[in-house]
């Protein structure tokens, strides 16, 4: 597999956009660490962002890179200018592949040793467009992308399935989890 840079397969998005309300506005609160996908954002009308992004686009959190904020977005909206708009180069990327190559633990860990400042370290893109890695042919990205889309699918469901489990206990359990008694054997009672 040849070795690319980031910026052989992925554009900075710059666009700005004054004036327009009623676009989702994205901030780095709302970058989950560790999640793939966008599930947070608010409707928010009165701020001060102006930087652009479009539906599939990833935004990357380059302040504190250390938090490792990234995530793909369904929707157009506003964003943070401590965030940073990437997108895939069609011609060159699957689309579908790239929120996998922005989160990852590799690229996080360059883009650390890469910040400047010491109270709020950030990230250019000057820098984090240079971080290599292996890319597969396009039929091996295609592949690859569907096999990783798969497994956070189970993955999303998955915690799904926990969060209504733990509620349907709460229903059965008005008082709290917090006042019942478990044991290694199990459920020892309520109090």
């Amino acid at each position: 597999m040849p070795k690319v840079k980031l910026n052989d397969v992925a554009i900075e998005c710059r666009e700005t956009i004054k004036g327009e309300t009623g676009l989702p506005v994205v901030g780095l609160e709302h970058l989950i660490p560790g999640e793939v996908c966008l599930t947070q954002w608010s409707e928010d009308s009165d701020n001060t962002f102006t930087k652009r992004f479009r539906k599939g686009q990833v935004l990357f959190g380059r302040r504190r890179a250390y938090l490792k904020k990234a995530a793909v977005v369904p929707f157009d909206g506003i964003c943070s200018g401590d965030i940073t708009v990437i997108a895939a180069k069609p011609d060159v990327l699957e689309p579908e592949l790239l929120p996998f190559i922005i989160q990852n633990d590799a690229l996080f860990d360059y883009a650390v040793g890469h910040s400047a400042g010491s109270l709020s370290p950030r990230v250019k893109w000057e820098h984090l467009k240079n971080y290599e890695f292996q890319l597969p042919d396009r039929a091996q990205q295609r592949e690859l992308a569907r096999l990783l889309w798969a497994v956070e699918d189970a993955r999303r469901a998955y915690q799904t399935l926990i969060q209504w489990s733990e509620e349907l206990v709460k229903s059965q359990f008005p008082f709290g989890l917090t006042e019942c008694a478990f044991s290694d054997s199990g459920f020892r009672g309520c109090a």
